[in-house]
């Protein structure tokens, strides 16, 4: 379970136990001391919670012990998660937030009779939660419970909560006429060759939307926002969605309600989508996005094939981050899980781009500064998502095993699959390879198991000598060869 969703839990034994698993989920074999550290508990709690887990899930795990700690094997991995998800389902705030979405709200006196509390420990609690929900400029009322705040900040909430985290039992998912009503929506898109958000994103989008607003909870849109979409709205007539979304639900969703969800949908889009020029000439109204885009770009310096589209996909970030932030700036805040592993994985890059946010006088002028860590986290794994896919050399390799056929024919297999498509593979015989061959061909990359082929004379050529029989070390150290950024996210395990 991410660690957005623990910080919501009551119970301290659970949040250990579902620490404890997320930490087996990463790293299988684990000593009592990682565990301890992990939990910030004691070696006896460890494992008295160790005992708790295996019972709870019975036949689905096995949790062995040994003199170095323990080690986690998943024999049922669809009870596993089944039985996982159901851990919360007593949990008080995931029952409220269930209600709140619904509709169904309670006083706080009557949910203490349902959640077996008193009235003060809950009302201690709530307090609590309030604290947790301040970065979403939200709090809990008491009589009734329910969420206090902007709509569209409640309903951006929503969707992190019940989209963007980990499902469990309390999950609220999209109705079937939610979804078949996106599945029509989306195929009209497609057919005017439109880009559609995902479906489960636009599914809740909807489904959130459609919920709020027929019980008269529903978004107020600035005029400046409305003028913006009226002038370039380009994925769907709203008329033609409103008639739509009547056949489905019979009911007639106000205009800020349309231009809400076709907002949220604009604002979704994929980096590599063809359309993504043409969204940057039309949404971009603020010119001093051009030149943050500029600055940006030329911090991040680099070995580009497409600089031109590198910086449309930049443009388009820094365009969707504004129109975002004129909703609302909430609708720009991640989960924590984000921030942190953004911050872990690419902590240099997280803080030489931290600091350029901080500084820049036109990002000061253009956004809210509100959720900078946020906008940072967000920004840096799109780069970095935009350096996967345009940067990096392409390499002309050269691919010679020596062996067993069938290891050989193996071995290539893989090379041509995961390499194949960004870098060109030559494939010699013993007799082509020599220097004069790799330098007609302009091979810079000799991958071999057999050593002969590495000899001095082929040494002005890099070389990734494998082993007869390659394991994911050797995987690995060629992948460091062509990509060392990579391995910060995959490394292959001689599992």
């Amino acid at each position: 379970m991410k660690n957005f969703q623990l910080k919501f839990i009551k119970n301290r034994s659970l949040i250990r136990r579902l620490q404890l698993l997320n930490e087996f989920e990463k790293n299988p074999s684990a000593t009592l001391g990682d565990l301890s550290e992990v939990t910030k508990s004691s070696t006896r709690t460890i494992i008295a919670d160790i005992a708790m887990i295996r019972e709870h899930f019975n036949d689905a795990i096995e949790i062995y012990s040994s003199k170095f700690g323990y080690l986690f094997e998943e024999l049922d991995p669809e009870g596993y998660i089944k039985q996982k998800q159901n851990l919360v389902k007593d949990e008080p705030f995931f029952m409220i937030l269930e209600s709140i979405f619904f509709d169904e709200l309670q006083s706080a006196l009557d949910w203490s009779l349902t959640l077996n509390l008193s009235e003060q420990a809950l009302l201690s609690y709530l307090k609590k939660m309030n604290e947790l929900l301040k970065p979403f400029k939200l709090r809990l009322s008491t009589n009734p419970v329910t969420l206090i705040g902007s709509e569209i900040d409640i309903r951006r909430f929503f969707c992190l909560f019940y989209y963007e985290s980990d499902i469990n039992v309390n999950t609220i998912f999209p109705s079937l006429d939610v979804q078949d009503a996106v599945i029509e929506i989306t195929n009209l898109l497609h057919s005017k060759k439109q880009p559609a958000s995902t479906f489960s994103y636009f599914s809740y989008i909807l489904y959130i939307t459609l919920e709020r607003s027929k019980k008269g909870l529903q978004v107020e849109l600035s005029p400046e926002l409305k003028d913006i979409f009226y002038a370039y709205h380009s994925l769907i007539a709203p008329d033609t969605l409103r008639e739509i979304l009547y056949s489905y639900f019979h009911y007639h969703l106000p205009e800020d309600e349309i231009i809400y969800l076709l907002l949220c949908l604009i604002c979704r889009r994929k980096i590599n989508h063809p359309s993504i020029e043409e969204f940057c000439r039309k949404y971009n109204r603020w010119p001093e996005i051009q030149q943050v885009t500029k600055d940006f770009y030329a911090l991040n310096q680099g070995n580009s094939y497409d600089e031109q589209k590198d910086l449309h996909w930049l443009e388009s970030f820094f365009t969707i981050v504004k129109i975002r932030d004129m909703l609302s700036p909430i609708m720009n805040v991640n989960i924590d899980d984000l921030t942190q592993f953004v911050k872990e994985k690419f902590s240099y890059e997280y803080k030489r781009n931290y600091a350029f946010l901080a500084k820049h006088k036109l990002v000061k002028k253009l956004y809210s500064s509100s959720y900078l860590d946020d906008f940072c986290a967000s920004l840096t794994i799109h780069m970095e998502a935009i350096k996967e896919e345009n940067w990096g050399s392409q390499r002309t390799i050269a691919v010679i095993f020596e062996g067993n056929e069938y290891v050989c024919e193996y071995a290539e297999s893989i090379v041509r699959k995961y390499l194949g498509r960004f870098h060109t593979l030559y494939y010699p015989n013993a007799s082509e390879l020599s220097p004069t061959y790799l330098k007609e061909k302009q091979i810079d990359l000799l991958v071999t198991n057999y050593s002969e082929y590495t000899t001095e004379y082929l040494l002005e050529v890099e070389c990734v000598l494998l082993k007869s029989f390659p394991d994911a070390t050797d995987w690995n150290r060629l992948l460091n060869q062509i990509n060392p950024r990579i391995l910060r996210l995959v490394v292959l395990d001689n599992a």
